[in-house]
């Protein structure tokens, strides 16, 4: 239970009858968000939504009052005195801006058939203009170009023919009012353009930034996925050669106590080299863009170090290399000397096979690797455990092909196809 006199804060924890209770702070301004989310926005864009509408009312008395002004200061002649009733039209013409933003083509409307009844009683046209150009700039940045150009060109033709009819304005004042409707317009319909394509560039900057997240969680995943499959590929076949070699030890240590002094060597050595390698990868995996000295990661030149630690596991393997050795990419090479070790990690830890064969193809345009022994083979439905999904990862990944299955004189076969030339990414 909380303390009397002492203020929660912003996350409070109390215990009731056993239960953990939690009370969190609510923020009461919607400035927050901005902070939370690392963007600056401008303050007048954090007030409540009620500001258009008090903007747009402002905009709407203004507008009224500029009107009155300049029908008190109008001259024109021929024109009908200003009174109470042309003040009040042009108020009335000025009321329909308040909801401009919602309605724009019927605040043109509304604001032209106002004024329509204010010109038909003679009062002076000038004054009329004012209200006029807030809703062709209004319907124009709202994006509703056809009415912008259909009201403009109306009222300009409109105003122009019956103007010049009458006789009464000079034709400087005519041309001077149908070009501040005309300004009004084209300036509304180029805050509209400004306002699409900035919010057409913020669309592209949010999702230039949500592909960018994409493309780094798959990185992400990638990179876990190559770490996984070196570590993989590094303690299999170590720890599948020290379990072989302890076991055999086991079993004559009290019969032949020199074969098992001989098969712990064998462990310890095994357990050494097994260091040594995942040294070297961690230590590649970790320094990769660094300019350190690092051993160079295994390929098909270390072959015979890899089977001589599967025939000291107890497996008699032959290596049969066919056609001109050619040098391979680094990926390639790699992938080709993991194939080969996951395989023999499997026939001697699953296969129960006491012969193995590894043949080399080299061709001009691809390798292939393939792997026989003589062991049970598969049982039905081919097992698809961490080495066979990882073998089949490196062999996409360069742009080859895996096949994994029953050898044609029984036991299991594995071969790939990885092409010399390293693939795009």
């Amino acid at each position: 239970m909380l303390q009397r006199g002492r203020p929660a804060g912003p996350a409070s924890a109390v215990r009731r009858n056993g239960a953990r209770m939690v009370r969190q702070r609510e923020d009461s301004t919607q400035g927050d968000i901005s902070a939370h989310d690392g963007v600056r926005i401008a303050w007048w864009r954090r007030l409540p939504s009620i500001t258009p509408l008090l903007v747009d009312t402002m905009i709407a008395v203004l507008t009224a009052a500029a009107a009155a002004a300049a029908l008190v200061l109008s001259d024109e002649p021929g024109a009908r005195d200003p009174d109470a009733l042309a003040h009040a039209l042009l108020i009335v013409a000025a009321l329909p801006l308040i909801v401009r933003r919602r309605w724009p083509a019927g605040v043109v409307g509304a604001t032209s058939l106002v004024l329509l009844a204010y010109l038909n009683l003679g009062y002076p046209g000038g004054p009329s203009t004012v209200p006029l150009m807030v809703a062709l700039y209004s319907v124009a940045a709202a994006g509703r170009r056809g009415w912008s150009l259909g009201a403009t060109a109306l009222w300009v033709g409109a105003g122009v023919v019956a103007r010049v009819f009458a006789q009464q304005d000079p034709p400087v004042a005519v041309a001077l009012d149908s070009a501040l409707l005309v300004a009004a317009s084209l300036l509304g319909d180029a805050v509209h353009s400004r306002r699409a394509l900035r919010a057409e560039v913020l669309e592209r900057q949010r999702r230039a930034e949500i592909e960018r997240e994409r493309e780094a969680q798959r990185r992400v995943v990638d990179e876990r996925m190559r770490i996984a499959r070196e570590l993989h590929d590094v303690m299999a076949h170590t720890v599948t050669s020290l379990t072989v070699q302890a076991g055999a030890a086991a079993d004559v240590l009290d019969d032949s106590p020199d074969e098992a002094r001989a098969a712990l060597r064998t462990v310890r050595a095994s357990a050494r080299e097994a260091m040594a390698e995942l040294r070297a990868t961690v230590s590649v995996l970790r320094s990769e863009h660094r300019q350190d000295p690092h051993p160079p990661a295994p390929g098909l030149d270390q072959l015979d170090d890899l089977l001589e630690a599967a025939r000291r596991a107890g497996l008699h393997v032959e290596l049969v290399i066919a056609g001109e050795p050619h040098p391979l990419p680094a990926a390639t090479d790699l992938t080709a000397y993991r194939i080969v070790q996951e395989a023999l990690t499997n026939v001697v830890h699953h296969a129960g096979a006491t012969e193995a064969t590894v043949s080399v193809r080299h061709q001009p345009a691809a390798v292939t690797i393939q792997i026989d022994d003589d062991g049970r083979g598969p049982d039905g439905e081919q097992p698809q455990g961490f080495g066979l999904l990882g073998m089949r990862e490196r062999t996409d990944a360069v742009g080859g092909w895996l096949q994994t299955g029953a050898g044609p004189e029984g036991g299991f076969r594995v071969r790939a196809r990885l092409p010399r030339t390293e693939r795009a990414t």
